[in-house]
């Protein structure tokens, strides 16, 4: 019996590294999974490209991971993100690997997270990651998934060190300059504006409160960017709620000749209301800078369209119409602000639609100009038909450019890639300890 007992530890020690080495070569690859529909305001359009980039993801990383000299073995269950736990639990003697992906600003965030055969380690890797470059970062993170377990060993004296260009994550508080920029200027805006509104113009204190305003709006936004991450879009989006309603406020009080000590306080307290209210949509979404572009040609087409309607209602353009262009200023950065949080656009998008409306103008002031030009005098009757020629041009040229630019941007671009597909067979032991049966699922995966 001691020979046996002796045989026995002897053909344990000897097997011992033949398994060990054999387990790593094995791994299962779970569906990538998407957050539920309760945790994302998506458009179903957005959820559908969201579910099809999962899918198309899955065929990436099977590919990935038999180039990495695995054998793979891909789980048939859901979508539903597992928990830590559950992927500790099944990492006996395979690799666990579970993609997870989600919307983020202009792109997606992707996740890998993998368990190695017989650790209780998770390891990550996340990244922000384009999809026209999904297919390259996915099979990069992967390879940094699975080479972490077994670092490299240095051989020899190490190599003199060469330049190489490291490509980083997107930084945090991309933002953080144009933050910075806008609250600063505002808080010389704040100081100011009490100043007039004390009803003392002696410059000894302008400049002096102008300073300290500068100053507190710029500590108060390196501690907004140090604590949230604000992003380009959401730092140009809270700018197109902070001075769009300046000039409205600013404007109505002049229209309304607001006395001059209490000119600037009324742009003030439209600045708090639109940036109180910019603030409330970005705590719900993040914007892309699609969507801030939006909210500041919204103000700018405002206050274009408020002014040619207030001098067609008095026939006339020979003063100013501040209390039109106040008006159109915040009714305009409202709604496209509004507008901005319920659509996907590109920043290149509107600048094309932009574009168009800008054009739209000018071809309606140019079909209408013979009205001008019939007498010298001012006529009441032609002017408004100018003026109503320029406001239809802006927003036909503005709907064209909209229409025009839709199909180019929602369609998903075709690849030449040819449909790919790979029979899968999967058996899954049974666990006692849980009280499962084992179980066989066979099928096709791929994208097609």
């Amino acid at each position: 019996m001691r020979n046996l007992a002796v045989l026995a530890a002897l053909g344990s020690a000897l097997l011992a590294p033949a398994v060990a080495l054999a387990a790593p070569s094995e791994a299962t690859l779970l569906p990538t999974a998407v957050p539920p529909k309760s945790e994302l305001a998506l458009q179903p359009e957005e959820a559908e490209q969201l579910a099809k980039l999962a899918r198309q993801l899955d065929a990436i990383l099977s590919e990935a991971v038999q180039d990495l000299g695995l054998t793979l073995g891909v789980s048939a269950r859901s979508r539903v993100l597992p928990t830590d736990d559950a992927l500790i639990e099944r990492a006996h003697d395979s690799w666990i690997i579970s993609p997870r992906v989600a919307p983020e600003g202009n792109g997606v965030r992707l996740r890998i997270v993998a368990v190695a055969p017989g650790e209780n380690v998770l390891r990550e890797r996340s990244q922000h990651v384009d999809p026209q470059t999904l297919e390259i970062r996915a099979n990069l993170m992967m390879r940094d998934v699975v080479q972490s377990a077994h670092p490299a060993e240095p051989r020899g004296p190490a190599p003199p060190a060469s330049e190489r260009t490291v490509e980083s994550e997107i930084p945090r508080s991309q933002g953080r300059a144009v933050l910075a920029l806008n609250a600063a200027v505002l808080g010389g805006y704040v100081g100011f504006s009490l100043q007039r509104a004390s009803g003392s113009t002696d410059a000894r204190l302008t400049y002096p409160l102008v300073a300290l305003g500068t100053g507190i709006g710029l500590g108060a936004s390196m501690l907004v960017a140090d604590e949230w991450d604000i992003t380009l879009g959401d730092a140009w989006f809270l700018s197109a709620g902070t001075w769009w309603p300046v000039a409205s406020g600013v404007l109505l009080a002049k229209s309304y000749d607001v006395p001059n000590e209490d000119l600037y306080v009324y742009g003030l307290v439209a600045a708090s209301a639109g940036v109180s209210l910019s603030v409330a949509a970005l705590s719900s979404k993040p914007m892309s800078e699609g969507g801030a572009l939006l909210a500041h040609s919204g103000g700018a087409a405002g206050t274009l369209l408020g002014g040619l309607t207030e001098m067609v209602v008095r026939g006339s353009t020979s003063s100013t119409p501040e209390r039109g262009m106040g008006y159109g200023a915040g009714i305009g950065v409202v709604s496209a602000g509004a507008l901005a949080t319920q659509v996907n656009v590109t920043s290149s998008r509107m600048l094309l639609i932009d574009l168009a409306a800008s054009l739209g103008a000018l071809t309606g002031a140019a079909a209408a100009s013979p009205l001008l030009l019939v007498n010298e005098t001012e006529d009441p009757t032609r002017t408004r038909l100018w003026l109503t020629s320029i406001a239809a041009g802006t927003v036909i040229g503005g709907a064209i450019g909209w229409f025009s630019t839709r199909g180019a941007v929602s369609k998903p671009e075709k690849s030449d890639k040819p449909p790919r597909a790979m029979p899968y067979f999967n058996v899954e032991p049974a666990d006692p300890t849980r009280g499962t049966r084992s179980f066989m699922s066979l099928g096709l995966h791929g994208s097609w």
